[in-house]
């Protein structure tokens, strides 16, 4: 005689909802563990991918906020090289310019002008002539072309006794075949102070003072560089007497 077939029991879950009034009555809500289960695989998927939105979210957003610092540190550094470019031709624009009122340093005949090539009338061999002769009578006193400090006295081979000024913007003057030095380096000196007497001594066929202007340490025109200036000419001095 054959047995029925056992049927397998379910398990399930009973709920309790209890009221909150006094009195009310009571319910009973059975949920399958198959059904506890689906949810609770349901509720792991939405927790998990809440996470991961979350986790990718705030990856982005960090993502974001480092590249807009990194843009924003560019363009600071742009304006930062865009100021330095300016300084630097402001730098070099003021380095071009002549002191205000800058003079020659003596009145007297140019004999000699500025030249790339020029044949020496002593070495007679074609060679730069960097500055301008001015030439004047022996002890006729030499004046600073602007304020500055002087920076050199002393003899230079061809120049002979050689005074140097230092002037705003980087100008430095030479002033070269002087006869005696009136200033030494230090010396704070005033445009038109007296700062040497014309001379001949160096390689010189006569008394005259060569009057070279330097920028940054290259020689320029002293008269088109002083062409801005209010005047060209120095001072009247009184001639000395021959040394």
């Amino acid at each position: 005689m054959s047995r029925a077939p056992r049927r397998e029991r379910k398990r399930s879950w009973t709920l309790i909802l209890v009221p909150p009034r006094p009195g009310a009555p009571t319910r009973q809500l059975s949920i399958r563990a198959r059904t506890v289960g689906v949810l609770g695989s349901v509720i792991f998927v939405v927790v998990a991918s809440a996470a991961t939105w979350t986790r990718e979210t705030t990856t982005m957003a960090a993502s974001s906020a480092d590249k807009l610092a990194e843009s924003q540190r560019m363009v600071v550094g742009l304006l930062d090289s865009v100021d330095a470019l300016g300084a630097m031709v402001a730098r070099e624009r003021a380095a071009r310019l002549p002191p205000p009122n800058m003079v020659m340093p003596v009145s007297g005949r140019i004999s000699s002008r500025f030249a790339t090539s020029r044949l020496h009338p002593i070495l007679d061999i074609f060679r730069a002539h960097r500055g301008v002769d001015v030439a004047a009578p022996h002890g006729t006193r030499i004046v600073a072309p602007a304020s500055g400090r002087v920076r050199y006295v002393g003899w230079r081979v061809g120049y002979g006794l050689t005074v140097e000024l230092e002037h705003s913007g980087g100008v430095v003057s030479r002033l070269a075949h002087c006869g005696r030095a009136l200033v030494k380096v230090g010396d704070r000196v005033a445009i038109g102070t007296p700062v040497a007497t014309v001379g001949a001594t160096g390689i010189a066929t006569g008394p005259h003072v060569h009057f070279e202007i330097l920028t940054r340490g290259r020689s320029v025109d002293p008269i088109q560089f002083l062409a801005s200036s209010r005047s060209l000419i120095a001072p009247e001095q009184p001639a000395a007497s021959n040394e």
